[in-house]
């Protein structure tokens, strides 16, 4: 879908992952329910995996999802995390998120100078090639875009004391960096970490993959490895990243559930200057 002009106005994303939990308490009454409140109604959402938590059945979603973020589900872009599959299926997932979980998982979304990519971080060998086939695909056919966002559930970089960084996605790593692409938001920690421009190693660059951990959508917070990576902001509260991606430019900003600004900042895409 292909969706507005180069200058455009900006575009208001909202993102986080790791949301619904109502185990042990009423939807209305948990920390997703608060995080619900703090993305307005004419922002695009992204949900970086781990939708519910509990088994990932259509009751889960029905009683967890939709009273929190579902108003949200017209505007929203989902995958999965390893808490939306059971026995190796998200089937509940997929159809409760329909067309905003993509096609099989994989997603692309055109809006004016800006390509967002969502993958399946759970993902195993033939499947997982096959996603990577299709995401050089994407990229080869979007050397148009000046400006690419592309998201997932586990991370490549973390410092986290629960899960830590993960192989799983590094060749989608660095096919993005390949091919010039700017951020990638992920969840499944539980905590906000914001990097500065690493390359697949995890060292830093002046270009660059710049990532967001942002596991703080509802579910319980986790902390951090000392020492941690060498992340530029590593908060444990509750809240989303709120992105506004312009015209060859994008800035950020995690607001926590107290509506206060905990991290910020802005770049320009890595293609600006060269896709007009």
């Amino acid at each position: 879908m292909v969706c507005g002009a180069a200058r455009a106005a900006p575009i208001e994303v909202y993102a986080a992952g790791d949301i619904a939990d109502c185990t042990s308490r009423p939807a209305a009454r948990t920390a997703a329910a608060a995080t619900a409140r703090l993305i307005p109604a004419h922002a695009l959402v992204i949900v970086a995996g781990d939708a519910v938590y509990g088994p990932p059945t259509a009751e889960t979603y029905d009683r967890c999802y939709t009273p929190t973020w579902g108003s949200h589900l017209p505007r929203t872009l989902a995958v999965a995390g390893n808490h939306d599959y059971q026995d190796g299926h998200a089937d509940a997932f997929f159809a409760y998120f329909g067309p905003a979980a993509g096609d099989g998982g994989r997603l692309l979304r055109r809006i004016g100078t800006w390509q967002i990519i969502g993958l399946d971080s759970e993902l195993e060998g033939q499947e997982l090639e096959r996603q990577s086939d299709w995401l050089r695909s994407v990229l080869e056919s979007g050397r148009d875009a000046a400006c690419t966002l592309a998201f997932w559930h586990r991370p490549v970089f973390s410092s986290g004391a629960h899960h830590g960084s993960g192989q799983m996605m590094r060749t989608a790593w660095r096919l993005l960096d390949e091919f010039q692409a700017d951020a990638v938001i992920n969840g499944h920690e539980h905590f906000y970490e914001a990097f500065d421009p690493q390359d697949v190693d995890g060292h830093h660059t002046t270009t660059g993959l710049r990532e967001f951990v942002v596991g703080t959508g509802g579910a319980e917070l986790h902390g951090f490895w000392r020492p941690p990576y060498h992340s530029r902001a590593r908060i444990e509260r509750h809240g989303v990243l709120h992105l506004t991606l312009g015209d060859g430019s994008y800035a950020w900003e995690f607001i926590d559930v107290n509506g206060t600004v905990a991290d910020r900042g802005q770049a320009r895409c890595r293609r600006a200057d060269t896709v007009r």
